[in-house]
């Protein structure tokens, strides 16, 4: 009778070791090379949960922003600003006057018939030049609690692949002839 060959496959231990460390690296590469290009281009992603900017950005879409000088904003540009509670607005500028060493801007959703009540006094701001349709689904969930509750999760099963030791079973060990 012949040796019964080791079992390979989806079903054992190192399929799953080699699987989890590889999609473990790639997404490691991923968020590397994202961190990368978002810090040397100054770019930020912003994802949208509201509909008040549709048609242009609807809800789930992911917009990308720069950085730029309040004096280089205008009418009909879409930016992203704080307001007096810390909340970020992005919306559409449809007033710009000067105020002192700022500029106040004027903003309005595009699905408003009115301006908000608020006024933003600002500096600087953060001017949308890009929106990817649904994107936004993907990186929403990726905030606060859940992302550091999945992030969690994904390290502790890392961690297990690479430091549990493998049981050898009889038999499975290569000979080298």
């Amino acid at each position: 009778m012949g040796r019964r060959k080791a079992r390979s496959g989806p079903l054992t231990i190192g399929f799953w070791r080699t699987t989890l460390l590889n999609l473990g690296a790639a997404l490691g590469v991923v968020c590397l090379l994202a961190a990368a290009l978002g810090a040397l281009l100054g770019v930020t992603p912003i994802a949208f949960g509201s509909d008040s900017m549709a048609p242009a950005i609807a809800a789930g879409d992911l917009a990308l922003a720069r950085t730029v000088s309040a004096g280089d904003v205008g009418e009909g540009d879409i930016v992203s600003v704080t307001d007096r509670r810390g909340s970020r607005v992005t919306h559409r500028v449809v007033g710009v006057e000067p105020s002192g060493s700022s500029i106040r801007l004027t903003l309005q959703a595009d699905d408003s018939a009115v301006p908000d009540a608020e006024t933003y006094d600002v500096t600087e701001v953060e001017r949308i030049f890009m929106s990817i349709p649904l994107l936004g689904h993907v990186f929403s969930p990726l905030r606060g609690l859940l992302a550091v509750g999945i992030g969690g999760v994904f390290v502790s099963c890392l961690a297990a692949v690479l430091f549990i030791p493998r049981q050898r079973r009889r038999g499975t060990r290569r000979t080298g002839a």
